[in-house]
């Protein structure tokens, strides 16, 4: 039986490297020097620790400061440009992002007027600046040439509500922050009723063009806007019924021939008629077919070309003519005339102010057409600037 192999054992040499020997006795060194020296590695702990407390984060609401807000809200501080002032720190009010602009206070002496923060100036949404813009510095050493005091204090009263809203010891608008009485520190800087500052808004207001809508006209406004977009619309049936008021008028000229001895006398000469002598001195084409349909005018036309080709007699002066001109000008209103004189039942002077009048169109169709007319309006506006 072959015996197991003996442990292997590891014998450590007496000699050393060279560059070990010289590395322990470093070390050595210095691990008395620590010993003879104990109060330098508490001092590096401290330098230390103080580097770690340069390097935290500043509190919650300097950061909210630095923040910029994504976009133009209510109840946010803003730069206003109006007019050919300068931009001016304002609270929006409200904002009506459809129509593109804003209703803004002022932050100023408007504050301390409740009637004036009732107001506000509606303003375009271009002209307004989020508080915390690149330009802000800017913006108030423009004011400052004009209203430096004034600026000052504006500057102070917002850096304070901020700070305040930041900690959490107030909640809620500037308005509501200049009307408590944790703003009362800042607001006895403002003289009241002494002409050290003045405010670009003194004179804003002094120009009547200029002062915007009532708060609650145009809360009531948008309340009268998403009311209408929110309600819904049903289908628009004045068109069908006109539709089917027309199709007996159609009936009763073409399938029934109620109107062709009307109109066989017009052709003659022998029934005096009003179309029939404007026709005769118009230079140009006057198309009025109170039908709103194309397939029934198509079908009046016909028939009325069918009775003007079999008329016995002719008149003189209507023999000659462009024929499709004399149906569309004479025979089409004649001949609805006599259809909704025979139809309602009324006499022919009735009919007539009545095919004058014209039909009927509901209030949804007048303001479909007037969009389509501005619509209309717009583009060709745009197509002279373009030069097409």
């Amino acid at each position: 039986m072959i015996p197991p192999n003996p442990p292997r054992t590891h014998t450590h040499t007496d000699t050393a490297n060279p560059s070990e020997s010289t590395l322990s006795s470093d070390l050595s060194i210095e691990l008395s020097l620590l010993e003879e020296h104990p109060g330098s590695l508490s001092i590096q702990e401290e330098e230390e620790n103080e580097e770690d407390v340069e390097e935290e984060e500043l509190p919650s609401f300097f950061k909210q400061m630095e923040k910029k807000p994504l976009s133009i809200t209510e109840g946010i501080c803003v730069w206003c440009k109006f007019r050919n002032y300068p931009f001016w720190p304002a609270v929006v009010k409200s904002v009506n992002r459809k129509m593109r602009k804003a209703s803004v206070v002022f932050i100023d002496d408007q504050l301390f007027d409740k009637k004036s923060i009732r107001k506000g100036i509606s303003v375009a949404l271009k002209t307004l600046k989020p508080f915390d813009c690149a330009d802000a510095h800017q913006l108030v050493c423009k004011a400052r040439e004009t209203y430096d005091a004034a600026i000052k204090w504006c500057m102070e009263l917002i850096a304070d509500y901020r700070i305040r809203v930041g900690c959490g010891s107030f909640t809620g608008s500037i308005i509501e922050y200049v009307a408590d009485d944790i703003s009362c520190p800042v607001r006895r800087k403002y003289p009241q009723g002494s002409s050290e500052l003045t405010f670009p808004s003194q004179l804003m207001m002094e120009d009547q063009s200029v002062l915007c809508d009532n708060e609650s006209s145009s809360e009531q406004q948008q309340q009268d806007e998403e009311a209408r977009c929110s309600k819904k619309l049903l289908p628009d049936r004045s068109k069908a019924a006109r539709y089917r008021a027309n199709k007996k008028l159609v009936h009763f000229i073409v399938k029934q021939r109620m109107a062709e001895k009307h109109l066989l006398l017009v052709i003659s000469g022998q029934q005096p008629s009003q179309w029939v002598r404007s026709f005769l001195r118009a230079s140009k084409k006057v198309v009025d077919t109170y039908l709103e349909d194309e397939e029934q005018v198509d079908q009046v036309y016909k028939y009325l070309e069918e009775v003007y080709k079999k008329a016995p007699s002719i008149a003189p002066s209507l023999a000659n003519v462009d024929l499709i001109r004399f149906n569309l000008d004479v025979l089409l209103p004649e001949a609805v005339i006599c259809a909704i004189a025979g139809v309602d039942n009324v006499s022919m002077a009735k009919a007539k102010d009545k095919y004058l009048k014209g039909p009927s169109v509901s209030k949804r169709e007048k303001e479909w057409f007037d969009q389509m007319i501005e619509k209309q309006t717009w583009k060709k506006a745009d197509c002279q600037k373009l030069g097409y």
